[in-house]
């Protein structure tokens, strides 16, 4: 995460990655260090690589703050997090790296009523719709979308047609959701998904966002199910792999890249189908 974006679009080139979600964060900081729009399209063309999301908008949502830079047990979420870029930013970014979707997390907020965010998310979504950009909703425990149910509830409410779903199978597990809740949606569900595999904590450990997640196939969730699932509602999306831990961190952007396309390789040679 701490990598720029030349940096990154360059990393997953090397490593044979065809897609790639953006941090909106990253994007306006390419700009300010004078890397022009047109410069990052090229970029992305000579490494061969593609944006296929925005990821995140999570700024100026609905509800209560659960965000507190002076907190010290929030110390190491990057800064980013505290002060998000604003929705403009976030689709000038797609309207730049030509990406057709803006992920939408209801992080770092409180729970509220279902309609409340239905509102919220469909004014942005007639926004998007607007500058020919769709929506992906992540859902989260512990927010305003905090299952994979909520969140096809708001995406609906919206209109199928420029709003869909996140699968992060990270926060399926945590809120309780199987692949039997995925294969119950109806077909066209699902925007995007996410790839990472979760050993889970011993009831009662205290939640900590952006730690624990595990390489494909070194923890306990049934990925291979979950992907031909969500293909099968939603096929030819994209998946991108979201591996985010303490090892990853410590590394170079190219060794990351290199980390997690070798473990991609090894999780697919299990699943010929995949």
């Amino acid at each position: 995460m701490s990598a720029g974006l030349v940096e990154l679009i360059e990393a997953a080139g090397r490593h044979g990655f065809p897609t790639i979600t953006v941090r909106p964060a990253s994007f306006a900081q390419a700009l300010d260090q004078g890397v022009t729009e047109k410069a990052l399209r090229r970029h992305l063309k000579d490494a061969g690589v593609r944006v296929t999301m925005i990821d995140a908008l999570t700024g100026g949502l609905p509800g209560e703050s659960t965000l507190d830079p002076s907190d010290p047990s929030q110390r190491y979420l990057p800064r980013e997090v505290f002060f998000p870029p604003d929705e403009d930013t976030c689709f000038r970014a797609a309207e730049a790296l030509e990406a057709p979707f803006v992920n939408v997390v209801h992080f770092g907020y409180k729970p509220i009523p279902v309609d409340q965010m239905s509102d919220a998310i469909g004014i942005i979504s007639r926004r998007a719709h607007a500058r020919g950009i769709r929506i992906a909703l992540e859902f989260v425990p512990g927010t305003g979308m905090p299952d994979l149910t909520t969140a096809d509830i708001v995406a609906r409410s919206c209109g199928p047609s420029n709003c869909g779903v996140t699968l992060d199978p990270w926060h399926l597990d945590r809120s309780g959701g199987s692949v039997q809740d995925v294969v119950r949606l109806s077909p066209g569900a699902f925007a995007g998904m996410q790839l990472c595999d979760r050993i889970p904590d011993p009831p009662g450990t205290p939640y900590v966002s952006g730690i624990g997640r595990v390489m494909l196939g070194k923890g306990q969730l049934p990925l291979a199910e979950l992907v031909q699932a969500v293909l099968a509602n939603s096929p030819g999306i994209s998946i991108e792999v979201e591996i985010i831990n303490d090892e990853v961190r410590r590394m170079t952007s190219d060794a990351a890249a290199a980390y997690v396309a070798a473990g991609v390789k090894a999780w697919r040679a299990n699943f010929a189908s995949l």
